[in-house]
């Protein structure tokens, strides 16, 4: 297949490209680096130096049969930042690239959403797919739109879909350095760094369903021919209920870090907690497929860092 990924040199990008980079896919990469690296694509990789808002696309004359939409700004935090930002990359981009999908005849269109669209800040708890939608943050409001003009160009131009709503998703290459986004990251890069101190914001009773990036994308790529996924939306997440407490203690304890814990005011737009109902998601890989444990994962990811 002709597959475009968008967003491959960061870190949920990069791990679906090595997912789906088998040799008998022809893949290109759309990505502006702005948090991606050069060194997470592979040199004979098709890699096109671009803002996915950028209307220059609509000008190119490529063959895709699949869009694999990932890039995005991906920080609640970061949406209050700069709002413009959030909007260009977060909603305008997927109408970039459906407009360009549309122009080239892609029929097949894979978007990652967010849990945010669920809320957490004022609306905490275990998520369906038919939850509430809740519109805490600019980074909320803009991936949810995205999904509606998923939903519109279904309807008009018979452009298949599938929408995963991402929750807290820790792996092997995330960014240590980023400390605006990756919760596990952020506090992985404090327990590898110098200082004695953990810097914690908000409190240890939040909790969060952190799922495994390998997980995402063993089901990113499933779902590109899997027809019990098309058009539908789907809670990615390992269903999982984790406190951040719980976290820090397996992190301690896988790590063997020895550092105090210091508690600080909480960040604006941080969610008290969310968890996936997966139900959906189960029923469609069941007796195929485990989400990885917290365990497990944190401890392979401290075993890649610590190399």
């Amino acid at each position: 297949m002709n597959i475009l990924i968008t967003g491959a040199a960061g870190f949920v990008g990069s791990n679906i490209l090595k997912e789906l980079n088998n040799g008998l896919n022809k893949i290109t990469v759309f990505d502006n680096l702005k948090t991606g690296y050069m060194n997470n694509l592979p040199k004979d990789i098709n890699f096109i130096d671009i803002d996915c808002s950028d209307e220059k696309i609509l000008e190119r004359d490529d063959l895709f049969d699949c869009i694999i939409h990932v890039a995005g700004q991906a920080s609640k935090e970061g949406s209050f930042k700069d709002v413009f930002y959030d909007l260009n990359a977060n909603a305008k981009s997927t109408l970039v690239l459906l407009e360009y999908a549309r122009k080239i005849n892609c029929k097949r269109f894979i978007f990652i959403s967010t849990v945010c669209v669920y809320g957490g800040t004022s609306n905490p708890g275990i998520y369906t797919e038919n939850s509430e939608i809740t519109y805490d943050t600019f980074y909320s409001i803009n991936k949810y739109t995205s999904e509606k003009y998923l939903a519109l160009y279904k309807k008009h131009y018979e452009i298949d879909y599938t929408i995963f709503r991402l929750f807290t998703c820790y792996g092997p290459g995330q960014d240590l350095t980023n400390m605006s986004k990756g919760m596990v990251s952020i506090y992985l890069s404090q327990f590898l760094n110098d200082e004695p101190n953990i810097i914690i914001k908000g409190g240890l009773d939040r909790y969060r369903d952190f799922i495994y990036v390998k997980d995402v994308a063993f089901i990113i790529k499933d779902s590109i021919d899997n027809k019990l996924l098309f058009n539908e939306i789907f809670n990615l997440g390992s269903g999982e209920k984790t406190t951040i407490q719980e976290l820090l203690h397996i992190m301690i304890e896988e790590g063997e870090f020895k550092k105090n814990i210091i508690i600080e005011e909480e960040i604006i737009g941080d969610m008290i907690g969310c968890v996936a109902d997966n139900t959906k998601l189960k029923n469609i890989y069941k007796n195929i497929f485990e989400f990885t444990s917290v365990k497990d994962g944190i401890r392979e990811m401290i075993d890649y860092y610590k190399k």
